[in-house]
């Protein structure tokens, strides 16, 4: 069968939690698996996760906690996002750990628990100054009293989420510090948890791992940095194949717009592979693919489900696989990829679509 797959290596996976573990300190890793384990298959990845002692995930939507409770894995599941009050019978179940948000969040649990006789495990996030998700910190201390006083709530854990983790020369981080550092100072509990860091500041600000910390991308291998950790080994390789060859004569022009005329006869091999799939236009943009560890260009546009390279005068075959990403070249890390097309490494994992068949080994 001829189609684009991702090559998924749970050993990578298995290594890079290893690795992960090392350099917490201690701290429990909640590894986040929210878009589909940002593109490798959320629940092949959450139980491998498990099978490495992997006790809690985190997802951002209440379509992805349902999705991991229903595939009875055993993990605990953190949902990160907002409360849906229409679920909260979803949330009673001891596997999943809601978001506390706001005050309103607590009146809604209440509500609930009064009239079902239900207990929440929860956490509250607090807004130290990236003015998303969680209350601001001037609310804490109203919410904070308010869970610990509900007989519906169990809370676990107050967390935040810096805005510029992967940077540490940010002064914005030294000032969401400082908040953080200021809320969990109301906090006299030594049962509450405390977490902050996601894989940006698990490498920049080891003096802040507290109790858990949660990786996302790093757990796949890529590292936030925007530089190489070879201690971090890519889990996906993108690969298709090549389908067709044609010979381009001098001044014939290839894919839609015409935007590459040959400026020489060349040979051209056609791969499947499109933006239908995931394939960021970005690489028609001195876009390179590698077969057999050598580099081809891209010619032309990236298509809905094609695209075209310059094979110059070598002997590929039909069903070649071309690697796109991933691997063990430098050249198809995504740290290498995304600092050459200036897009994050989380867009190109995050868009992988459906049509990219998922094939999980071990090697």
């Amino acid at each position: 069968m001829i189609y684009p797959k991702a090559i998924i290596r749970l050993d990578n996976l298995k290594n890079n939690v290893k690795y992960l573990k090392s350099i917490s300190n201690g701290s429990i890793l909640m590894p986040v698996v929210k878009a589909n384990a940002y593109g490798h298959g959320v629940i092949e990845i959450s139980k491998e996760l498990y099978k490495s002692g992997i006790k809690c995930v985190c997802v951002a939507t209440i379509l992805e906690v349902i999705e991991l409770l229903n595939a009875k894995i055993g993990l605990d599941v953190l949902h990160l996002g907002k409360l849906c009050y229409d679920s909260l019978s979803k949330y009673s179940n001891k596997h999943v750990i809601l978001t506390i948000n706001s005050i309103e969040d607590i009146n809604q649990i209440n509500l609930y628990a009064k009239n079902n006789n239900k207990k929440f495990r929860c956490h509250i996030k607090v807004d130290t100054g990236m003015n998303r998700m969680g209350c601001k910190p001037g609310d804490f201390k109203d919410i904070y009293a308010a869970a610990l006083n509900s007989e519906s709530i169990f809370l676990e854990a107050v967390y935040s989420h810096l805005a510029c983790s992967d940077d540490v020369t940010s002064n914005h981080n030294i000032f969401q510090l400082k908040i953080f550092e200021e809320i969990i100072s109301f906090i006299k509990d030594d049962c509450i948890k405390l977490h902050l860091l996601s894989s940006g500041g698990l490498f920049n600000y080891n003096d802040y791992f507290y109790d858990l910390v949660r990786p996302g991308i790093s757990i796949y291998g890529v590292s936030p940095l925007r530089k190489i950790n070879h201690n971090l080994k890519p889990v996906m390789e993108l690969k298709a194949p090549v389908v067709l060859f044609k010979n381009i004569l001098r001044g014939e022009k290839v894919g839609y717009g015409c935007t590459y005329i040959a400026e020489s006869d060349i040979n051209i091999a056609i791969v499947q592979l499109g933006y239908a799939d995931g394939l960021n236009k970005n690489f028609e943009i001195d876009g390179t693919v590698f077969v057999n560890d050598k580099e081809y260009p891209i010619v032309g546009r990236i298509s809905m489900d094609l695209f075209a390279i310059n094979c110059y005068d070598d002997n590929l075959n039909l069903k070649d696989e071309v690697t796109i990403w991933g691997g063990d070249s430098q050249k198809t890390r995504l740290e290498y990829i995304s600092n050459k097309h200036n897009l994050l490494p989380y867009i190109y994992l995050t868009n992988l679509s459906n049509r990219v068949k998922r094939i999980y080994v071990e090697k």
